[in-house]
C-alpha cells in the first residue's frame, strides 16, 4: 500500500540502534526527477551492497524531486535475500522520532496539485538529504555535500530549562528534537569549507510553561559554519588558516558562532601521547561545529535565530601542518625523547610517549603499539579503526522566535534571508510559530545518535 519501496524503510519496523532489526522492503522505484544528491554514493570494496540497492532508499522532496534519506549501515537486498552493508550510516531511524508525522506533512509533494497532501504523497515523504544545496545548483554558490556525512539525531520529550543569568532555573517545559545535518569528519574539506545542509526541527508542546514559550519550528537551510578557508581552533575563537580555498571559494562568511572546531596535530599529541603510567586523553580528538541558522524577513527583520551545534567524539582525521591526517595513525605511531615523531616500527625502541589505554581502542588493533610491523597495521578505511566517526551527538540552543504576527509558513532562500510568505524562485519552505519567544532562553539540550555496526568505516 505504501507509494515506495524505500518508505516501508522509514514507516516499518523501528529500532533504536544503527544495527537494528531488520528492514521491510527495499527497492523503491519512481520516475520523479533526480535532485543532484541522488546516486552520489559508490560502494568500495569493502562494501557488499550494491549502488542501485542503495539508490533504492530515496523520498520525493517538496519540489518533486528523488533525494536520498535514511537507512541503516545494514540492509536485506530484496533481490539476493541477504543481508549487505553500505559501509556507512545516517545516525538514528527519524520514523522513531515523535516529530516524524509533522515532517512528512512538511517535506511532502503534492504531486496531483490537489492542495491537498494525499495518503500516497504522505506515504512517499521523509527527510531529504541535500533539500537545501539543491537550491544552490547553477546558483553562484554550488555546493555538493558528502552523502556518507548526512546524518539524524533526535530526542523526544526533553525537559528543557530554561537560564537565567548564566545559572539554570526552573521550567516546567519539554520538547521534541530533531536534526539532520551535513558533518563530513573524515575528508579534508571542512577544513576550509563552512557551508553545510541541516533540517532542524523543534516542537516544545507540554509542560505547564508552554504558554510562556510555544515554539515549534521547521527550519531548512544551507548552514555557515564560521569563516570559510580556515577553521576554528578552540572557544577564543583562534583561527587556523586551512591553506585551501573553501568550496565554494565564494562561500559567506558566518556570524559571531564558533563554527568548526577541529583538531591539530600539536593538540592531538599532547593529549594522545603520554609517558609510562599516564593515560591517552583522546578528548581531544573531539570535533564540535557550531553555527546560527538566523530567518530573516525581507526587511531584515528577525523571524527565527536558532542554534545548533554537533559534536564527534571519535573522528577519523586531523589537521597536520596543512594536510589530512588519519586518527589511526596514533596507535601506531609515537614522540622520541626530542619530541619527533616516530613512524618507523623498527625505530619504536625510541619512542618515550605514545598512546596508552585512554576512551579509543588501540591495544585492539595495534597489539605491539608502534612496534606493530607495517603490514599487520590497520588501515584508515578498515572497519576495524576504533575511528569511524560514528558517536555523534547533537545539540539545540537557544531558540528565538519572533513570529506574534504569523503567518506560520514562510519561503525564504537558502540561506534564510528575504522571508515571504509567498514562495519564490528556488525559495525554502519554513515552518515558525506563531508566538514570540520573549526574553526566555534555553539551556542547551542533547540528542545523541546509535552507534554504528563493525561493518562501518571511513568515510563516514
Amino acid at each position: 500500500m505504501l507509494a515506495l519501496g524505500v518508505v516501508a524503510t522509514l514507516t516499518g519496523s523501528l529500532v533504536v540502534s544503527c544495527a537494528g532489526d531488520s528492514t521491510p522492503g527495499g527497492g523503491g522505484s519512481s520516475s520523479a526527477p533526480l535532485s543532484s544528491a541522488m546516486g552520489q554514493w559508490n560502494p568500495s570494496s569493502q562494501d557488499t551492497c550494491t549502488k542501485a540497492f542503495h539508490d533504492t532508499f530515496f523520498v520525493i522532496g517538496p519540489d518533486g524531486k528523488k533525494y536520498p534519506t535514511w537507512h541503516r549501515p545494514q540492509e536485506t537486498d530484496p533481490t539476493t535475500h541477504q543481508l549487505c552493508s553500505f559501509g556507512h550510516d545516517h545516525g538514528a531511524n527519524p520514523a522513531l522520532s515523535s516529530l516524524w508525522p509533522t515532517l512528512q506533512n512538511h517535506f511532502a509533494f503534492d504531486a496531483n496539485n490537489n492542495g491537498l497532501i494525499d495518503a500516497s504523497e504522505l506515504a512517499a515523504s521523509g527527510i531529504p538529504f541535500g533539500l537545501a544545496s539543491e537550491r544552490l545548483v547553477n546558483s553562484a554558490t554550488p555546493r555538493l555535500e558528502d552523502h556518507t556525512a548526512y546524518k539524524i539525531a533526535f530526542a523526544n520529550g526533553v525537559a528543557r530549562v530554561r537560564t537565567s543569568g548564566g545559572t539554570g532555573s526552573t521550567f516546567d517545559l519539554k520538547c521534541d528534537l530533531l536534526a539532520a545535518y551535513n558533518q563530513p569528519t573524515s575528508t579534508a574539506d571542512a577544513f576550509a569549507s563552512n557551508m553545510f545542509s541541516v533540517i532542524y526541527a523543534v516542537d516544545c508542546n507540554a509542560g505547564a510553561s508552554v504558554g510562556q514559550y510555544p515554539v515549534k519550528v521547521i527550519v531548512t537551510t544551507m548552514g555557515v559554519y564560521g569563516t570559510p578557508g580556515s577553521f576554528t581552533l578552540d572557544t577564543n575563537n583562534t583561527q587556523q588558516s586551512a591553506g585551501a580555498p573553501p568550496v565554494p571559494p565564494n562561500s559567506p562568511p558566518g556570524g559571531g558562532e564558533l563554527g568548526r572546531i577541529i583538531p591539530t596535530r600539536d593538540s592531538v599529541f599532547a593529549g594522545v601521547f603520554v609517558a609510562s603510567g599516564q593515560t591517552s586523553n583522546f578528548a581531544v580528538l573531539s570535533e564540535r561545529w557550531e553555527t546560527q541558522l538566523r530567518l530573516r524577513r525581507s526587511d531584515g527583520s528577525e523571524l527565527a535565530t536558532l542554534a545548533p551545534a554537533y559534536r564527534v567524539d571519535d573522528t577519523a582525521r586531523y589537521f597536520d601542518n596543512g594536510s589530512l591526517a588519519h586518527s589511526i595513525g596514533l596507535c601506531y605511531s609515537g614522540l622520541d625523547s626530542n619530541g619527533n615523531l616516530v613512524t618507523n616500527p623498527l625505530q619504536a625502541g625510541t619512542i618515550v610517549r605514545q598512546v596508552r589505554g585512554g576512551r579509543l581502542n588501540c591495544a585492539a588493533v595495534a597489539p605491539n603499539g608502534p612496534a606493530t610491523p607495517t603490514n599487520s597495521q590497520v588501515a584508515f578505511d578498515d572497519p576495524a579503526s576504533p575511528f569511524v566517526s560514528c558517536v555523534r551527538s547533537g545539540f539545540f540552543g537557544a531558540d528565538v522566535v519572533r513570529n506574534s504576527a504569523g503567518p506560520s509558513i514562510w519561503y525564504t532562500d537558502v540561506f534564510g534571508a528575504n522571508a515571504n510568505t509567498v514562495p519564490f524562485a528556488n525559495s525554502i519552505k519554513q515552518f515558525v510559530s506563531i508566538a514570540d519567544s520573549g526574553s526566555i532562553v534555553l539551556a542547551e539540550a542533547a540528542a545523541a545518535q546509535a552507534f554504528c555496526p563493525g561493518t562501518t568505516h571511513v568515510p563516514n
